[in-house]
């Protein structure tokens, strides 16, 4: 069993490693290092403010829901497989990416 003194699930996750906890980590598991990331890099424009005009293309819609797709079926493949190794995978990215997220 694990010490949680030096369990940083439960130091950064207080009351347990929730639903709420594990979706935002498959959040940024989804759309971290890929095609938004792109978009967002670019540079402002006051054009961006109009809300009659798009933001992105079909194509880099299409693009982006593709890429999240792809990165949740990998993520998602060993929860139904091996569970335990979800688990810490999952676990690990929220430390690592969402702990200071809305809960």
């Amino acid at each position: 069993m694990r010490d949680k003194v030096n369990d940083p699930v439960a130091k950064y996750f207080p009351g347990g490693f929730t639903v709420r906890d594990e979706a935002n980590a498959l959040t940024a598991w989804a759309f971290r290092n890929g095609p938004l990331e792109d978009l967002h890099a670019g540079a402002d424009s006051s054009l961006l403010e109009d809300d009659s005009l798009s933001r992105i293309s079909d194509a880099e819609m299409k693009t982006l829901m593709l890429h999240a797709c792809r990165q949740l079926a990998e993520l998602l493949a060993p929860k139904r497989d091996n569970p335990e190794e979800y688990d810490r995978q999952i676990k690990s990215y929220a430390f690592s990416y969402c702990r200071s997220w809305e809960r």
